[in-house]
């Protein structure tokens, strides 16, 4: 790589933690005005390629600190955002940033350093996953309800999934909602219901353990984490299918001792692996399954071998940066935190989400937040899964797919 390239690196790594810190802003969202302002300084159609891989691939490590210091969600976070804020309510949010940290890593460096094999495995495996997708998601829709250890839970469970699903028929199904209301309705599903609920239950965030020591065993770990690569990766080969399916279904191999930790692993790996594979199914298959590959098409067309090497090293660089920076910025964000009683700090989160959501998606988006934020307090009203909200994302693919 050039300087040309290390700078657009370098700049591509700044607005991914720009955009990871700032609430409701997804990748989606940003790599359109990345592309836009890698064309406004005159950046070659790589480079321009480049500093949107840059971008999105730190944008994945450090979503994970507003949603574990504010309770706020994306598509990708919104089931990890319950146990890592948990976690800082109990003083182990250093270790839930650390793990989620490990995480992503690890996807990036067993996705690199496994290219050449993925390569020879994608262009059979393909036909037979796409075939296996629609089972898959029934499978899941099952497991979701079934999970759930009496009858009377499985009826409730039953009828979250069902009215979770039938919102998310009705707002995929209508063009009111908008193109993009996943930010809005896991705000109110996993984000501000969560804080709501919450509100009255702690006066002030404990203080912090520095040392961060992992409570769950090594095995565990590289398990967990090996577990989300690979769903994060099969799931990078479907359209219509992406980290949060892939995270239900880890979700339902989670219910044991430490399977909070566990879940933060799995999450953080699907999420990194889900981005970087991506890149993989593109070059192999000419087809783009998030909206930053979408900018990379359309600057490069079909990718050739130095194209696909110079955007993988670029990913390897901002997620050794990104991991770095990850652990730089919870130090001191967890220690405000900790200064600042309980109730205020869920009251802010509330209220970044709600200014966030009224700036991206005006009062469309207020009315999303406000039935998803209804429905999002029933599974702990009820005792089942939030898993069941995903429904909302389950039915209409499965919809699709069928």
């Amino acid at each position: 790589m050039d300087a040309t390239m290390l700078m657009l690196t370098a700049l591509g790594f700044v607005c991914g933690v720009t955009t990871g810190l700032v609430p409701g802003i997804h990748v989606n969202t940003a790599a359109p005005l990345a592309a836009t302002l890698a064309t406004l300084i005159e950046a070659p159609a790589l480079g321009a390629a480049v500093f949107v891989c840059a971008l999105s691939i730190t944008h994945t490590f450090i979503d994970f600190l507003p949603a574990t210091l504010l309770g706020v969600p994306d598509a990708e976070t919104a089931l990890a955002v319950l146990p890592a804020h948990r976690m800082m309510r109990e003083g182990r949010g250093m270790e839930a940033i650390r793990l989620s940290g490990i995480a992503s890593l690890f996807a990036v460096v067993v996705i690199v350093s496994s290219v050449p094999l993925v390569m020879a495995a994608l262009s059979s495996l393909y036909p037979f996953i796409r075939y296996a997708t629609p089972l898959l998601l029934v499978w899941c829709s099952l497991l979701t309800v079934f999970v759930h250890h009496t009858w009377k839970t499985r009826a409730c469970a039953g009828s979250v999934f069902a009215l979770s699903g039938a919102y998310g028929c009705i707002v995929f199904g209508s063009p009111w909602f908008g193109s993009d209301p996943l930010f809005p309705i896991f705000s109110g599903f996993f984000g501000i219901s969560t804080l709501l609920v919450s509100l009255g239950t702690t006066s002030r965030i404990p203080e912090q353990d520095r040392d961060a020591t992992m409570l769950l065993p090594r095995h565990a770990i590289v398990s967990s984490c090996a577990r989300g690569t690979i769903a994060g990766s099969l799931v990078a080969t479907l359209p219509g299918v992406g980290a949060s399916q892939a995270a239900v279904i880890a979700q339902l191999f989670g219910q044991r001792a430490g399977s909070a930790r566990s879940f933060i692993a799995t999450c953080c790996s699907i999420n990194t692996a889900n981005a970087l594979f991506a890149l993989l199914v593109l070059f192999q298959f000419d087809k783009a399954r998030n909206g930053a590959l979408v900018q990379v098409q359309e600057l490069l067309g079909s990718l050739t071998h130095h194209d696909m090497c110079i955007l993988v090293a670029t990913m390897v660089c901002a997620a050794g940066a990104a991991f770095a920076t990850l652990h730089a910025l919870a130090s001191p964000l967890l220690a405000y935190a900790t200064r600042i009683d309980y109730a205020k700090l869920s009251i802010t989160g509330i209220a970044i989400q709600v200014l966030a959501i009224a700036a991206l998606a005006g009062y469309r988006g207020l009315v999303m937040c406000a039935v998803a934020a209804s429905i999002g307090m029933l599974p702990p009203l009820m005792g089942v899964h939030r898993t069941t909200l995903m429904a909302f994302l389950l039915v209409p693919v499965l919809s699709f797919t069928i």
